[in-house]
């Protein structure tokens, strides 16, 4: 099973346990448990479509120049993208991001930035759109590619949405942020996505809220390895702190996890983002503020995230913070934008610097790699959309030398 994380603090924007798990608990009945929020199904259900490209009819309508705010690409050639401008679209390319094909649901606007795009395959998709209250949305669904979709209302907007089968889904919603807490919701289904059940939430308003996942700290994350372990990271001002939460039960309950520190580092700051999986094996990216200068590195997991290993202190696992992108277990991307990418083959243990033709520093917003042909990479880099409300689509083949122009 593989993952990547290609946007490390978007949540930043939006608003003392022990290390050792508890046995884990059963996940609650979507039909015995409450409350249960149900939403129904607006069309008629679709066959599910197999885990290969379906062709695109040929009159799909091709978007020229789109707005891109966020890539996802499945494979060299696969990919779906989320555009903003003239009420939004969600759109397919079949061809490496050269052509992108509209697949928006009739009828449906307000796509852009805070539309959450989450990928189970080349053809099965789910896309969250909030309403302008950004506390409930409205969640379409596709199997095949984005030709037909069904949509149900949902009661939440802004959030990590992660799928582990076509059933499998959770979710951790933002319920606000204030002076360094963010409140949040977590939520699973076992229907794609039709009924979701509330298991957890931190508000202290609410007669049902718990703190084992506390309300201070801004959430910046959330990883699920399978359908009971998941990890949520943030940040808060603590000297010494890493905040990695990590659930056994679906997210009904959360303890802290420590990671090891290297003597004299409980006097700095740190900054975890959502764990990267591929089978049990993982990266979890660290953000380390030391005295006079920021750094970035991985710890790593071979367990499923029962441990995790790394070294702030060992010089050649540091590097400087910017995006990233894993294609696979050994092969990493780091970059801020700049002359310079960063790249590891050995599972981020030991990192190179390439001299890339691209520089668009202050500009890169998404970075992505997947396998390529002949044991190479292909890449892709994002960037934020200028005050024209344009944004730019660059590819490498060549593991980040050289990158071509998509969209100008």
């Amino acid at each position: 099973m593989q993952r990547r994380l290609f946007l490390p603090i978007l949540s930043i924007l939006l608003a003392a346990c022990s290390s050792t798990p508890a046995t884990p608990a059963p996940i609650p009945s979507l039909a015995a448990a409450s409350p249960v929020v149900s939403a129904a199904d607006t069309s008629t259900p679709l066959a599910v479509a197999p885990n290969m490209p379906l062709p695109p009819p040929p009159d799909l309508p091709v978007v020229s120049s789109p707005a891109l705010v966020h890539i996802d690409f499945q494979d060299a050639e696969n990919g779906w993208g989320i555009a903003a401008g003239d009420g939004g679209s969600i759109l397919r390319t079949v061809d490496g991001g050269t052509t992108w094909l509209n697949v928006t649901p009739p009828g449906l606007t307000g796509i852009g930035y805070s539309t959450v795009l989450s990928l189970l395959n080349i053809n099965t998709a789910w896309v969250l759109v909030p309403n302008v209250d950004f506390y409930t949305g409205l969640l379409y669904h596709t199997r095949d590619g984005g030709l037909t979709w069904t949509s149900n209302p949902v009661p939440f907007g802004g959030a990590f949405l992660q799928f582990l089968d076509p059933g499998t889904g959770r979710l951790l919603a933002s319920r606000g942020v204030s002076l360094g807490s963010n409140s949040v919701e977590m939520y699973q289904t076992s229907d794609g996505g039709v009924t979701w059940l509330s298991v957890f939430n931190d508000d202290p308003a609410r007669p049902d809220a718990s703190g084992s996942l506390p309300l201070s700290g801004i959430k910046n994350g959330m990883t699920f390895l399978d359908l009971n372990t998941g990890w949520v990271t943030g940040t808060r001002p603590v000297d010494g702190e890493v905040y990695l939460f990590v659930t056994h039960d679906g997210g009904v309950s959360w303890s802290r996890q420590d990671i090891p520190l290297p003597a004299g580092y409980g006097t700095y700051q740190y900054m975890p983002q959502a764990p990267v999986f591929f089978g049990s094996d993982g990266f979890l990216p660290l953000t380390v503020y030391l005295s006079t200068t920021t750094e970035f590195t991985f710890y790593t997991t071979h367990d499923g995230g029962t441990t995790w290993i790394g070294d702030p202190a060992n010089a050649s696992s540091m590097i400087a913070p910017g995006l990233y992108a894993f294609a696979d277990l050994l092969h990493g991307w780091c970059w801020d934008g700049g002359t310079i990418l960063y790249a590891t083959t050995d599972g981020a243990q030991t990192w190179g610097k390439i001299s890339t033709s691209l520089d668009l520093g202050g500009r890169l917003s998404q970075m992505e790699f997947v396998s390529g042909t002949a044991g190479g990479f292909t890449g892709w880099a994002l960037t934020n959309m200028d005050d024209a409300g344009h944004s730019q689509l660059y590819r490498t083949t060549d593991n980040g030398i050289t990158w071509t122009s998509l969209i100008p």
